[in-house]
């Protein structure tokens, strides 16, 4: 199409300098470093890269705005790290990390301005960037998404009202990398200085471009240049009864009520009809674009609206407007339609073709809104194209497909657009045609309207998988924020192929990190993933530094595997917080099981010193205690919520204990302690308050801290599996020795709340013999049930411990160990719990329903110190794969497990 009437010349500033060379201005920039990129996509050897898009070198090149951004991997980057951090040698840093919640909510502009499956406000992840850093640190964010790190990055440089005083303001670099050219192309847009076309905003080059290619598309009536604002189109549906079609827009919507029916009558017979299960009606069309003779479900044009001031206006669609929706089809759009590369539906199990007729990709469009797509996105002058293909691939998740949903409730009695059903292919009954010119110059406005609050800086952005980043330097990095894929929450590279068909390149998605069974990968496969992107990331991490992972997922493996694959990878958690985006999504407020709060795992590398007095020490008890003091460093003081102080978990024994041994498997040693002597161990070595413990030079704080606001409060356990169950009797007992029969209704309502799938439910007298100790009326009365007693019983005070009223009131008590005895009792469970592990190893036939956790760990860790690799593998086989994915120490010797067993192949 002619691009006579264009207007040109979008200004291109004055003299710029870019990675050290000088230019006289942005076009020039732009050409040069586009040859490079050239010459590179010429030259390279694809295969070395993970994730490499697919696409021809002409669309990279006419996506990408190198240096800054490529739409393959960047190659620039090892000339940034070398500019912006010539020097790398280690510098010390002493930080704690962010111990309190972080509460942002979604209304921030520029995180309103791009439409993503996804995404972070940038002011959370800016606090984030602001504790850990200093200007001119380099940010990485390896599953970067819309550049949301990139925009946060660049806000760092701005003072804010709320900012803590101790933070120093600047610019910090931030690195982007993702899967999905679509993705890094929009990141590419938001994390830099303002296009000079969208700064223009709806009045500016794009209108002549919509004016002139799109607005005839969506006339409103023959004499008028009004246009529509959306059109409603309708399947048709098959009645059960008497097998005749109908239009369901006609018998679905409940206008009194008003309310989307799921049952209603045929229209013909009568009958009543379920809408989930009514059958399709379809039609035998030729498509003119494919010249494929094909079977699609009928779908017609039922009403139009146009905006008249702040109403909507709809009418019933006429003939002229039936004959504009369709005059599209006698156009041949320069992007001819391709087939689908998937044939299901996200997260469903429907096939496309078979309940929508759906198989190439303008199918998901009207032809109307494809062809218009089509118009906004090619054949354009270059200095235009960037800002164009913006406006257009940012509106489709929320309005230009066919996903678009028309609802009609007491809130829209009226009836409006709500936008698709997030993160699936789902094409719905009603359909909104909404109309892209009009949605795309919306983008440029809400573009043009934060243009001052814009980045002023370029993020360096790359297009490649996280698994190898292998053109940047080792220890370059100074911070670490990700919202990585959470197993199959998002199959990005499927949702995806609707933004990246206009873009022309697409996902390489073999090491696309998620768990999807059309690409063969489970919870095993995701783990691998994930685990080798974190391992990218522990080699391109500081020393001491720190990595912020936001999770948000339901699913107990794949919480499990992203610890799992943090600590795999040499990284220790911190801590755990809420990172609270405040508003709920429409999913979240209706369902129940959908997680609305999204949590910021914190780890560390560690530095040097830790690896090097470690590679010294080996695996002796001198390592244990290196360890742990360096990793309570790390810990938070005190954390301070509205209700006080809370408690914080990664300072109680039994979690210090597990990072020890986390770490210990990691480097392949032997664990030299058990828990009773690691117990034994921390209350002789460091300060014990509130059942958390501290290095001498914190614990200071932490009392003062606690004088000001309280002692924390009673920690809450949730009671899911026998160790949980363990550790919710343990702080029962320490508070009240009790008697079988005082414990058991007490025990029982806990495990009424919730259980482990596979996890067989303990009874409380074996969990008891195997952990505590009761009193029998030999001897004095144990102090701990002594103190119980006295404080409650005014009558047993000043009572010598073998007085026989005592020693009445305390026989049969149940109460926990002190630590010295605590390692009798845990070596008498232990063997207990190996026997039983022997029936696991015997075991033949189907795989085990029920289980004991307990049991798994104690055979694990003892197969793990006999070397006897094989037994780990084969017990594993026998259990359901959760059993073992779901906990982080099974995961942890399985996978060693089989390291070990194929490095003796």
């Amino acid at each position: 199409m002619s691009n006579s009437n264009l207007k040109l010349g979008v200004p291109q500033g004055g003299a710029v300098t870019c990675l050290g060379r000088e230019f006289a201005n942005e076009q020039e920039r732009r050409k040069y470093f586009s040859e490079e990129l050239r010459i590179f996509l010429k030259n390279v050897d694809r295969s070395q890269f993970d994730g490499f898009p697919e696409g021809s070198d002409e669309d990279i090149i006419q996506l990408s705005n190198p240096p800054y951004y490529t739409a393959c991997p960047n190659p620039f980057l090892t000339d940034l790290i070398n500019e912006a951090a010539p020097d790398r040698a280690y510098v010390p840093y002493s930080r704690g990390p962010l111990a309190d919640d972080v509460i942002e909510g979604k209304n921030d502009p520029l995180y309103s301005v791009p439409s993503y499956h996804t995404k972070v406000p940038p002011k959370a992840i800016r606090k984030y960037i602001l504790y850990y850093t200093q200007p001119g640190d380099i940010v990485l964010d390896l599953f970067a998404g819309t550049g949301m790190t990139g925009v946060a990055a660049s806000l760092a440089a701005t003072k804010q009202a709320d900012d803590p005083k101790d933070v120093e303001h600047g610019f910090r670099q931030a690195i982007l990398v993702d899967l999905s050219p679509a993705a890094t192309f929009i990141a590419s847009i938001m994390a830099a200085p303002i296009d000079p076309v969208l700064a223009q905003g709806a009045g500016g080059v794009l209108s002549d471009i919509v004016s002139e290619r799109i607005q005839s598309l969506y006339s409103f009536s023959p004499q008028s240049s009004e246009q529509i604002d959306y059109g409603i189109w309708s399947d048709w549906g098959l009645c059960s009864e008497c097998d005749q079609d109908f239009r369901l827009y006609d018998v679905v919507i409940d206008w009194d009520t008003p309310k989307i029916l799921d049952q209603y009558p045929c229209p013909h017979c009568g009958a009543t009809n379920v809408g989930r299960k009514l059958a399709r009606s379809f039609e035998t069309i030729k498509d003119p674009w494919t010249g494929e003779v094909k079977r699609r479900a009928k779908t017609t044009l039922v009403s139009v609206s146009k905006k008249q001031g702040n109403r909507a206006v709809r009418r019933t669609a006429s003939e002229f407007d039936t004959r504009t929706a369709d005059a599209a089809l006698s156009q041949t759009p320069a992007r001819v339609p391709e087939p689908l590369r998937y044939s299901h539906m996200t997260h469903e199990r429907n096939n496309l073709p078979k309940y929508w007729g759906v198989d190439h990709v303008h199918e998901f469009f009207t032809p109307r809104n494809y062809l218009a797509m089509d118009r906004l996105t090619t054949d354009l002058p270059n200095e235009y194209y960037r800002a164009a293909m913006f406006c257009a691939i940012t509106t489709i998740e929320n309005n230009t497909t066919r996903r678009n949903r028309f609802y009609v409730d007491k809130r829209r009695p009226n009836g409006s657009p709500i936008g698709p059903l997030s993160n699936t292919l789902y094409i719905p009954t009603l359909q909104v045609e909404a109309n892209v010119g009009i949605k795309a110059l919306q983008v440029a406005k809400s573009a043009a309207d934060v243009a001052s609050k814009w980045s002023k800086h370029h993020a360096f952005v790359t297009t490649q998988s996280s698994t190898d980043l292998h053109q940047l330097p080792d220890a370059c990095v100074d911070f670490i924020f990700t919202d990585p894929p959470f197993g199959g929450n998002i199959n990005y590279s499927e949702q995806n192929m609707l933004y990246e068909w206009w873009t022309g390149l697409r996902t390489n998605n073999k090491k696309e990190a998620i768990t999807n069974s059309v690409q063969e990968k489970g919870v095993s496969e995701y783990t691998s993933l994930m685990n080798a992107a974190f391992r990218e990331c522990h080699r391109l991490l500081k020393p001491g530094r720190y990595i912020v992972v936001e999770f948000h997922n339901s699913s107990n493996a794949i919480w499990n595997a992203i610890q799992f694959a943090l600590g795999d990878a040499g990284f220790v958690i911190a801590n755990v917080a809420l990172l609270d985006k405040v508003h709920t999504t429409l999913h979240q407020d209706s369902k129940a099981a959908a997680v609305d709060k999204d949590l910021a795992i914190t780890a560390y590398k560690p530095n040097g010193g830790l690896e090097e007095r470690f590679a010294l020490k080996g695996g002796t008890e001198d390592s244990v205690w290196d360890f742990v003091s360096t990793h309570l460093k790390y810990l938070p003081i005190a954390t301070i919520k509205k209700e006080g102080l809370e408690f914080v978990g990664e300072r109680s024994p039994r979690v210090i204990f597990d990072r020890m041994v986390g770490w210990m498997i990691q480097h392949n040693t032997l664990v030299p302690l058990s828990f009773a002597e690691f117990q034994v161990g921390l209350d002789t070595r460091f300060a014990e308050r509130d059942g958390m413990y501290f290095l001498a030079a914190q614990v200071d704080e932490y009392d003062k801290r606690a004088l000001e606001s309280g002692s924390p409060r009673t920690r809450s356990l949730f009671v899911d599996d026998e160790r949980s169950a363990i550790d919710w009797i343990t702080e029962y007992l320490k508070q009240r020795p009790s008697t079988y029969q005082e414990l058991f209704p007490e025990f029982t309502k806990q495990l009424g709340i919730s259980w482990r799938k596979h996890e067989e439910r303990p009874e409380l007298a074996k969990l008891l013999e195997q952990n505590f100790l009761i009193y029998g009326g030999e001897g004095p009365v144990p102090p701990q049930v002594h103190s119980h007693l006295s404080s409650n019983w005014k009558e047993m005070r000043n009572l010598d411990k073998s007085n026989p009223l005592l020693v009445e009131k305390a026989r049969n008590r149940w109460f926990v160990p002190d630590p010295n005895k605590q390692q009798d009792v845990e070596a008498r469970r232990e063997k207990a719990l190996l026997r039983e592990f022997e029936t696991y190893k015997a075991h033949k036939g189907k795989k085990m329903k029920e289980i004991r956790l307990e049991v798994m760990r104690v055979g694990f860790k003892a197969a793990w110190a006999s070397k006897d690799y094989r037994t780990i593998i084969d017990v594993s086989a026998k259990v359901p794969d959760e059993v073992w994915q779901e906990d982080e120490r099974l995961m942890m010797l399985h996978s060693m497990a089989e390291t070990r067993l194929e490095a003796e192949r």
